[in-house]
């Protein structure tokens, strides 16, 4: 259970980072979700764009069996790197938007 606790705060100390930069366009407020009873962790942009609604994921990762899952990232930011810097191993790391083919491709876990 340790584990599983170090790995909530290291995936929620890398959202509250980047959910400090504002967006430079229109009104958008930027929000963190944290689901620490089931593990679901997102940044989403909420708000509008001149007249074009503006809503979606930013940044979302799980826990899922012991292993942070990326599940979606749509900034330049490499999060699996990050998390290597924080002493996640590479066996714990998931990248979830790949699909299982593409997995097995990389030196991270494929789930």
């Amino acid at each position: 259970m340790a584990k599983i606790d170090e790995y909530r705060l290291k995936v929620q100390q890398i959202l509250d980072k980047y959910a400090q930069y504002k967006p430079s366009y229109g009104d958008v407020e930027i929000e963190l979700i944290f689901d620490t009873e089931r593990d679901h962790y997102q940044i989403i942009s909420i708000g509008w764009n001149q007249q074009k609604r503006v809503y979606g994921p930013i940044m979302h990762l799980d826990i899922k069996n012991e292993k942070i899952w990326i599940q979606q990232n749509t900034t330049e930011v490499d999060i699996a790197a990050e998390l290597l810097e924080m002493g996640v191993i590479k066996e714990d790391i998931v990248i979830g938007f790949h699909t299982p083919k593409m997995r097995q491709l990389t030196r991270f876990s494929v789930g």
